[in-house]
């Protein structure tokens, strides 16, 4: 689950509080300004990646509550078990899983997702599903309108049947 964005995780353990500009899903964690270049040139962590928190704002509640590590043991999750269709830190592999056969690196799973023909059936079903409430919005607008146009004709006809017609 990811901590709290708005705060520098570097600096809210400083006891400083400073605004994040960016999200590092690998650490989990804000960083400001300071440490944004730091963290991208620093060897343990130039290859993570990272969103503006803009960009992080934007992302469904769903996809920001998956957590990165492991709850029981406080590790990365590093490998995925097919046979549990579960991820697994490396002593979750150790104490649990020792015996399953299908283990893959997360990366490698996460990696082929993007690419893969469910994937792109699920991006061209949303497109289409997109598409088509657009079309019914825009249908039921203009419903809206001639309801709104119809309503208005049969008023001024129900004020002239209550006139009383002059007959000259």
């Amino acid at each position: 689950m990811a901590s709290d964005w708005r705060v520098c995780g570097v600096c809210e353990l400083r006891d400083i509080s400073e605004q994040s500009v960016i999200w590092c899903s690998d650490c989990d964690e804000g960083l400001c300004g300071n440490y944004k270049e730091h963290h991208s040139l620093s060897k343990g962590t130039r290859n993570h990646e990272t969103v503006t928190i803009d960009e992080y704002q934007k992302l469904p509640s769903n996809v920001i509550q998956i957590a990165q590590s492991c709850r029981k043991h406080d590790q990365k999750y590093q490998i995925f078990c097919k046979k549990h269709a579960c991820p697994c830190c490396k002593r979750c592999v150790v104490e649990e899983h020792n015996k399953c056969e299908d283990l893959k690196d997360i990366d490698d799973v996460i990696g082929g997702i993007k690419s893969s023909n469910a994937f792109q059936d699920i991006e061209k079903t949303l497109y289409m599903v997109k598409e088509h409430i657009q079309r019914i919005r825009k249908d039921r607008e203009e419903n809206l309108v001639c309801l709104k146009e119809q309503k208005k004709k049969i008023e001024i006809e129900i004020q002239k049947a209550k006139t009383p017609s002059t007959i000259t």
